[in-house]
């Protein structure tokens, strides 16, 4: 009996055994299947994208001609842009519902507008922002077109006016009663997802037939998938229940497949290939007219804030710009400095009460301020078409938020440039700020990889970040199926890495990395951890008693302390590439007041386990880890930070490590 037991077990386990094998097989196909789906779909929206409607000759259409006029007349546009005039002809078609993906200056705004103005009733247009829907309606009421908002800013008075202006019967209408006072309503997300009151007026202007029609810009934030998911953005799901007849034009800059899946299936429109599906319009991402460049970032704040001067001085003395800050404090400060060495400037941050917001921006529009130093809360969407430069004081939070950021530049199609001052400790400020985000490391680290990057060009980089193409050299690991065109194999011609020149050399780093691989390592050992600046004061030999790593010194098999030939920037860039690519790693521990990053051992790490000074050294390593480096950088001549030999100051051991506890 106890024999045929185990032998029932026996059975019953290789069962449960080839069951997990073919639950893991059958979770494998329906992967492979809903990609290989996803891909047919996106070659069926790829092969039908912006041809609909065919007829594109001037006089197709009975509206054309008034457009034209109406473009002229209001915006003095004489001639669109490309994929404007096909956007707008369906629009005004009324057959399905629309999906616009254009880069950030394509203008989109006016694929809505123009329509809005020719048509009779009113266009709902939800937006995420209060600054970017100030700036939307500002530029509506200085072209002469009826417009206005409500948002949490709007006073009573505002909500009042508004309110009575919208249609609330047929026979409102039939009168003529509160006919045209606008032809674009303005409002946030929250409007709608917590104010029935509003959301009941809509009802009532549907009902007299004068909600013509609904658009959702910068419509990726509706996903979870996307870069800038708002939970209000979600309970837009209503709109097609309550609104059902009323077309819907979804706007977004870039939108990989995944996303547009889910903004449709919120909005509830229809997905293609579906009978009357989505007309779905976009272009590629490049902007020629606009000139990247990454420039290294001095250590101290002072000297951020001068050769932000000088460099605004030297190539924008009179022109408009904004400064993108990581922090309010830092908005503050840049915007007092800015201003005391002769550059107007004003701050804008969410801090701000509303009215101050719009006085600040009012201010940067008309000129009187040259300078706008903000947080990425000054908006998606800000439209000032003369905006000649856009200066990241420090690197965004991924790639899609740093392309959104610097596509405010150059929207009337002249040359503007877009300058990253990077420097490798700003990495861990963010990164402990976003901890809780979806994707958070996965996505700071491909803006890091931007950062260090001297070689390949940066439209490259853009293209194959967003670009699922299996043909791209080394695509971004979390890369989806992108919408937008791309020509990935030709450079711009323009940016820093195209024009760099031949100061760049790869260099071998894997001793580095072992050596810091083996601090971390030892530090764990004796249940210590240590955060990135002061690993980087370890390694040039600093504070080694405090910690009970003085042996290491003397280790023959790696390099402590590192080589004098590194510049600070230099070993700031060195730890970040090998956190990067994971021979390194961040630990993160929650405090009761912030968050702390602890640099450890990554999982790539244990690939240099038994590499030695010596292997390395006479080429038998079988680990080869390569970063590049630049001699001089054209925009900071910098001289060679050489590690001191003054003896190490003694470090209290609180510093440089935490315990557990």
């Amino acid at each position: 009996m106890e024999d045929r037991l185990k032998q029932i077990d026996s059975e019953l386990d290789t069962i449960e055994e080839e069951i997990s094998i073919l639950h893991a097989k059958r979770a494998s196909l329906l992967a492979e299947r809903e990609s290989l789906y996803d891909k047919a779909l996106l070659r069926s929206v790829q092969e039908n994208t912006a041809t609909a409607p065919t007829k594109q000759t001037p006089n197709d259409f009975p509206w054309t001609n008034e457009l034209r006029q109406l473009a002229l007349q209001h915006w003095n546009i004489q001639r669109f842009r490309p994929l404007q005039e096909p956007i707008i002809n369906a629009a005004l078609q009324r057959q399905r519902d629309i999906f616009v993906v254009l880069p950030t200056g394509g203008g989109k705004s006016l694929c809505y507008q123009l329509p809005a103005l020719y048509e009779s009733g009113f266009t709902l247009v939800v937006s995420p922002l209060v600054s970017l829907i100030s700036d939307q309606v500002y530029h509506l009421q200085k072209a002469r077109v009826p417009a206005t908002s409500l948002t949490a800013a709007s006073t009573k008075e505002d909500i009042k006016y508004v309110q009575d202006a919208m249609p609330m019967s047929a026979q409102d209408v039939k009168l003529k009663m509160n006919q045209d006072k606008f032809k674009l309503l303005y409002v946030t997300p929250e409007k709608i997802a917590k104010s029935k009151r509003f959301v009941n007026k809509l009802n009532q202007a549907y009902d007299a037939g004068q909600l013509s029609r609904i658009v959702i810009d910068e419509a990726h934030c509706c996903s979870q998938q996307g870069h800038d998911f708002r939970p209000d953005y979600k309970q837009l799901t209503v709109l097609r229940n309550l609104f059902p007849k009323t077309p819907i034009m979804a706007l977004t800059a870039t939108c990989p497949w995944s996303v547009m899946k889910d903004v449709m299936t919120i909005l509830g429109m229809k997905h293609p290939p579906k009978p009357n599906a989505t007309l779905i319009y976009t272009a590629p991402l490049y902007r020629p007219n606009l000139i990247y460049k990454v420039i290294e970032k001095p250590e101290k704040d002072a000297d951020v804030l001068q050769h932000i001067v000088q460099w605004i001085k030297t190539h924008h003395p009179k022109s408009s710009g904004i400064v993108y800050c990581f922090s309010r404090k830092d908005t503050e400060a840049m915007a007092e400095g800015l201003t005391m060495n002769g550059i107007s400037s004003g701050y804008y941050h969410a801090d701000l009460e509303d009215d101050e917001k719009e006085d600040i921006h009012a201010l940067w529009r008309n000129g009187t301020v040259q300078v706008i130093v903000a947080t990425i809360a000054f908006g998606m969407g800000i439209d000032h078409p003369k905006t000649r430069f856009i200066i990241h004081h420090s690197i965004s939070k991924s790639l899609e938020n740093y392309y959104q950021e610097s596509g405010r530049a150059g929207r009337d199609g002249n040359d503007a440039d877009c300058v990253l001052f990077y420097r490798a400790h700003d990495t861990y400020r963010l990164s402990t700020n976003i901890v809780s985000e979806v994707n958070a490391a996965e996505n700071l680290y491909a803006m890091v990889k931007y950062a260090q990057d001297f070689t390949t060009c940066r439209k490259i980089l853009f293209e194959r970040y967003f670009s699922f193409d299996p043909s791209i050299s080394a695509p971004h690991q979390h890369a989806d199926m992108l919408v937008n065109e791309t020509s990935i194999d030709v450079p711009c011609g323009r940016c820093d890495n195209c024009t760099r020149g031949d100061n760049v050399s790869s260099q071998d780093i894997t001793l580095e990395a072992l050596t810091l691989v083996r601090v971390c390592q030892e530090l764990a050992k004796q249940q210590q951890r240590v955060t990135f600046g002061k690993l980087l004061q370890i390694w040039q030999g600093y504070g080694l008693k405090a910690v009970n790593l003085e042996k290491l010194r003397h280790d023959e098999t790696i390099q402590l302390p590192v080589s004098k030939k590194y510049s600070t920037y230099d070993l700031e860039r060195i730890v970040n590439h090998l956190v990067v690519e994971r021979y390194l790693s961040e630990d993160f521990y929650f405090g009761a007041y912030k968050v702390i990053s602890y640099i450890v051992k990554g999982y790539r790490g244990s690939q240099l386990d038994g590499v030695t000074l010596q292997s390395i050294k006479n080429g038998s390593c079988r680990v080869s880890i390569k970063l590049d480096f630049e001699e001089l950088n054209e925009e900071q001549p910098r001289k060679k930070q050489r590690i001191s030999s003054k003896p190490a100051k003694k470090i209290p051991p609180e510093l440089i490590v935490l315990d557990d506890d």
